[in-house]
């Protein structure tokens, strides 16, 4: 009856205790003892495993009452047999029963204390090693993490997103094997020594490396052997992409290099321009003179032949000049055609010297683009150079110029030579930063070119098939676009 008004007042915690299965566990193990033997019984071992699951499960406070009911209820049951010789067992086995529970529910506390401990403890390590794994995450620099036999065990963020190469496809497989380019570029024999013992550390500096997604890069490369109990366990790759800043270093001596030229052809011209300004008045002089006292015809003709060149030379003093001043970053209306022909003043004697034929087509009317002309004009000296280095005697260059097709007014500027053309697998990189066929060629050119088209809001297209020549094409947008943007 009490049990069932328990029940009835606190359902919840009575059910949570299990009481009903405890009352039947304790009816069952009692009538097992009253039938066989009473106080003799070998089952009273089944009060003791009650009381000590009790303890165990549920704690030493309620262990060590059910303990107590289940003794009050012992001798209840033992009562009517038990004669003066059994009292001695009886209370032997009370007291086992009540110790039983307070041992058990004692070594629960502990066992429980210990497996609080232990959590703690894996909950304090997971937590390093999350915090640990989101450092090396957010690392902007590319970390791999390498086994003695060289097999990827860590692959980080920054190296998924610089190359384009997710963790999953490089995780267990040796690195040099998944990246063949590394060994022939120079990493193969300090890795080696590094995952050998050998070495502590390395350093590599300025490597270049073809990546299998990314083109070509410039890399900072330094490893480290990582040791456990004193002995190598494994290595660490740290990786930093150097591509921009070389790339900038690059083109600030390459910078210098134009500027000293630049100054040097500033100096030259200005040093012809006089001389040169004083034959054309002296000749210009002269032929009118001849209008009102005829001269020999031969005469007449070589003092036009001085003019003309003498005017020729003039044009090329101001293109050195036009070259040579720096570009105050402004930009205007550019005339594409007048670019054309001032770039080609420049370079078209000594082309075609070397039996190699320039054509124009410059279309008329032409509408002007909006940009920096010193900067376009690099642009057109670029690939007029790339054209030139690619043509062997005989061959041609075309220079055109034209509408674009879209809206109005866009323009096109194409470049095209009877060269060997672009390998299809060249032709990707070409753009790259540092790439080049040339022996002695800086990579910078074509990149530089692509980035002042791109500034411009233009685009550079490329047409090659080996054996079958190159052509560029440079598309630019209407000059109202511009000057609204």
């Amino acid at each position: 009856m009490a049990l069932m008004a328990a029940l009835w007042r606190w359902p919840r915690p009575v059910l949570r205790l299990n009481v009903f299965v405890l009352a039947a566990d304790l009816t069952f193990a009692l009538l097992l003892i009253a039938f066989t033997g009473g106080p003799r019984s070998a089952l009273f071992l089944a009060l003791l495993l009650i009381a000590g699951l009790q303890s165990y499960y549920y704690g030493v406070g309620r262990g060590v009452g059910v303990a107590l009911a289940a003794a009050a209820a012992y001798l209840v049951v033992v009562w009517p047999t038990i004669d003066q010789i059994e009292w001695a067992n009886t209370v032997i086995r009370l007291v086992m029963l009540i110790g039983t529970a307070v041992g058990v529910g004692i070594l629960a506390q502990v066992e429980e204390s210990e497996r609080r401990a232990v959590a703690k403890l894996t909950g304090d390590m997971q937590g390093r090693e999350e915090f640990i794994r989101s450092v090396i995450e957010s690392l902007g620099e590319g970390l791999v993490a390498l086994d003695l036999e060289g097999r990827v065990l860590g692959w980080n963020r920054a190296m998924e997103e610089r190359y384009g190469i997710p963790a999953a496809e490089v995780m267990g497989r040796v690195f040099l094997d998944r990246f063949p380019n590394y060994a022939q570029e120079g990493l193969a024999e300090p890795l080696r020594r590094l995952l050998g013992g050998e070495v502590e550390e390395f350093t590599l500096e300025a490597m270049t490396h073809d990546t299998l997604r990314r083109g070509r890069v410039v890399q900072n490369l330094k490893g480290s052997l990582l040791r456990q109990a004193g002995r190598p366990t494994g290595a660490v790759l740290l990786i930093q992409d150097i591509t921009e800043r070389v790339a900038l270093e690059r083109s600030a001596r390459q910078a210098e290099k134009l500027a000293a030229l630049g100054t040097l052809a500033a100096g030259l011209a200005h040093e012809l321009n006089n001389p040169i300004g004083i034959i054309s008045s002296r000749v210009e002089i002269m032929l009118l003179d001849a209008e009102s006292e005829p001269l020999p015809r031969e005469v007449t003709e070589d003092l036009r032949v001085l003019h003309r060149h003498a005017q020729r030379v003039a044009r090329i003093a101001q293109g050195l000049l036009s070259f040579a001043r720096q570009s105050s970053g402004q930009r205007g209306p550019v005339d594409l055609n007048d670019l054309v022909e001032e770039t080609l003043l420049l370079m078209e004697k000594q082309v075609v010297k070397e039996g190699i034929a320039i054509k124009r087509a410059l279309a008329p009317d032409l509408p002007p683009v909006w940009g920096d002309g010193n900067a376009l004009q690099q642009v057109m000296l670029n690939l007029l150079t790339n054209a030139r280095d690619a043509v062997a005697a005989g061959g041609e260059i075309a220079v055109r110029t034209g509408p674009a097709p879209g809206p109005p007014g866009g323009v096109r500027l194409i470049v095209s030579d009877t060269g060997p053309g672009i390998a299809p697998d060249v032709l990707p990189k070409i753009f790259d930063p540092f790439f080049t066929t040339k022996s002695e060629g800086t990579g910078l050119g074509l990149s530089i070119s692509y980035g002042i088209v791109r500034d411009h809001k233009g685009t550079v297209d490329v047409q090659s098939r080996s054996g079958e020549g190159t052509t560029f094409i440079l598309t630019f947008p209407p000059i109202a676009s511009e000057v609204e943007a």
